[in-house]
């Protein structure tokens, strides 16, 4: 069988003629960094090929998209779409031991996709309205103040609802529904903005207009649609997140709010999946900034009768669900 010398680990390893170098590697215990999982999609599994590049195969399409992409020279190989048919000596690219033991994907720990996964989530934005014009009319601490209080019922809604928080803006999150496998990934995301809204209400705005006679107003915007997801930071900080394109629909489904005068806004993608479940307000045309073409948004103004109205109902809903979805034995 070919043989693979891969630096600078200095091992050397066997491949069948239809392994890719990363497969051998892995298989050999080499962790060599594959983010996108061995699909192409990203180039964190690149090797450098020192000898033996005549017996490496060409580059298939994927590979050379990416390859020209990114301006690599004939040496510089993908190793997950890299079959050899003899002996070669690759130099591994990616070096740093702490990239390497972030990016392993034989750890058992791994939780959320955490070395990056692509899937279909529902992706919340949530933002105060006029939060420049509030900040600049109340002490600095007073504000803190009320974004702790508003943050903490963000938090619970979210979690309350089966979602991850992934980030804070100073006014506002971003939240995801489906990070683990779930059929009601929208609907979970929906209820929670709900939740977000009826919170504000009760809480929020009536205490800041008490102490301050301020409004206080929030927007939310949610789609669904593919995004990578996975965890970054560490030890406390650790945290999921997702990027991508559905990412940026989200955020700007939220911000149509503000022009539409609306409170809670979805993508058609969304109200696909749970326009049994919902009250619509109503439906706007309209462009999203950097998108071609025009949108159609829905207002959500409540849950019909028969769908789960808060977050125990919906445990109920998605445990069902996952056992629906479980394969048979």
């Amino acid at each position: 069988m070919p043989q693979i010398l891969l630096l600078p680990d200095q091992r050397s390893i066997e491949a069948s003629i239809s392994e890719s170098i990363l497969s051998a590697s892995l298989r050999a215990g080499i962790p060599l960094t594959n983010e996108c999982r061995g699909n192409a999609r990203c180039s964190t599994c690149r090797v450098l090929v020192l000898n033996g590049l005549e017996f490496c195969c060409p580059r298939n399409e994927k590979e050379q998209a990416l390859a020209a992409q990114l301006h690599f020279g004939e040496r510089v190989r993908l190793a997950c779409q890299t079959t050899i048919l003899g002996n070669v000596a690759v130099r591994r690219l990616i070096l740093d031991a702490q990239d390497a033991g972030l990016t392993d994907q034989r750890k058992d720990t791994t939780t959320h996709g955490s070395v990056g996964e692509e899937r279909q989530i529902a992706i919340l934005f949530v933002d105060v309205r006029n939060s420049t014009r509030f900040a600049d009319s109340v002490p600095p601490f007073d504000v803190i103040h009320v974004l702790r209080r508003f943050y903490h019922h963000m938090d619970k809604a979210v979690m309350n609802n089966g979602g991850h928080v992934a980030c804070y803006t100073g006014d506002g999150l971003m939240a995801l529904f489906g990070v683990e496998p779930s059929n009601c990934a929208p609907l979970q995301a929906v209820l929670a903005g709900l939740d977000m809204l009826r919170s504000v209400k009760q809480d929020v705005q009536p205490y800041v207009k008490r102490l301050f006679q301020r409004p206080f107003r929030i927007g939310v915007g949610l789609h669904f649609g593919k995004a990578v997801v996975g965890t970054v930071g560490g030890g406390l900080q650790e945290r999921v997140t997702a990027i991508g394109d559905a990412v940026n629909i989200a955020s700007r489904v939220e911000r149509a709010n503000k022009k539409a005068k609306t409170e809670f806004l979805v993508s058609e993608a969304v109200l696909r999946e749970v326009q049994d479940q919902v009250h619509v307000g109503r439906s706007i045309h309209v462009k999203l900034p950097g998108k071609t073409g025009k949108y159609v948004l829905h207002e959500i103004v409540g849950v019909r009768n028969g769908a789960p109205q808060a977050a125990g109902e919906l445990v109920y809903v998605v445990k069902r669900a996952r056992h629906e979805a479980a394969p048979k034995t």
